[in-house]
């Protein structure tokens, strides 16, 4: 436990101590290579999912317009959105890619002589410089991984809001279902992108990571609402409904 602080892998050198008191000692290693496993097949999972559910979210979207057309077609013999899944599946490699160009950077960058010793080749002369240099630039994959977040809080805290606002005043309005447990969702979510502003002049972490995390998904956003808005106007539909009518969920 004293020398967890400087420990490259800390999380499995916990696993191999809980192991080791659970199971023996010298099956702490073995608890550990198949906690690792199952991170990592759940990771698998989790990244398969998510690409399932944006595909057919973005099918529905070229259904009604708010994407290219070509999006909400089916493939002809498995009736699956195969444009959609093909195209997300290409950004999330090029994504993986980008988010893997400077794991060192930032905090993370290596002192010059741990760059010196490292074994002189192909490979390792992508994603090294100089120590100075490296700490210049953001951190790839925390940068890409704060940008992915904010947008889950962003989808989830709107989700909670629609909740909120589709049940006021309907019938099967539950005041926990319905409010309190929204309202906590919202809250939540909205207390961790502030975060994203806040927590760097607290002193956790540094600025670079979560503001250019702020600026990729503002970017996206202004592209976003300007494509949305222009395809509304082409295709003579309203940006946002005049009127409220009753619906039955």
């Amino acid at each position: 436990m004293q020398s967890a602080a400087g420990s490259a892998a800390p999380i499995g050198d916990m696993m191999i101590v809980v192991g080791d008191a659970l199971f023996g000692q010298g099956h702490g290693r073995t608890f550990m290579l198949i906690e690792a496993l199952t991170v990592f097949l759940a990771l698998i999972g989790t990244t398969l999912s998510c690409i399932n559910t944006g595909a057919r979210v973005t099918y529905a979207m070229g259904r009604d317009q708010e994407v290219p057309e070509h999006f909400g077609l089916l493939h002809d013999k498995n009736l699956s959105p195969h444009r959609a899944i093909w195209t997300l599946a290409a950004i999330s490699a090029v994504i993986g890619c980008i988010a893997l160009l400077m794991v060192f950077g930032d905090a993370g960058a290596p002192s010059d002589a741990t760059i010196q010793a490292l074994p002189h080749g192909f490979w390792s002369s992508f994603g090294y410089s100089t120590h100075d240099k490296m700490a210049s630039l953001p951190n790839t994959l925390t940068l890409i991984t704060l940008a992915s977040n904010f947008g889950t809080f962003l989808l989830y805290g709107l989700s909670c809001f629609t909740c909120i606002v589709c049940y006021h005043k309907h019938p099967n309005f539950k005041p926990i279902r319905h409010l309190f447990i929204p309202v906590f969702g919202l809250a939540a979510n909205l207390v961790c992108m502030a975060f994203y502003l806040i927590g760097p002049f607290l002193g956790y972490g540094t600025k670079m990571e979560p503001l250019l995390a702020l600026g990729i998904a503002a970017v996206w956003a202004i592209y976003g609402g300007i494509y949305f808005t222009r395809s509304s106007r082409k295709s003579g539909k309203t940006t946002l409904i005049p009127s409220r009518t009753s619906v039955v969920l």
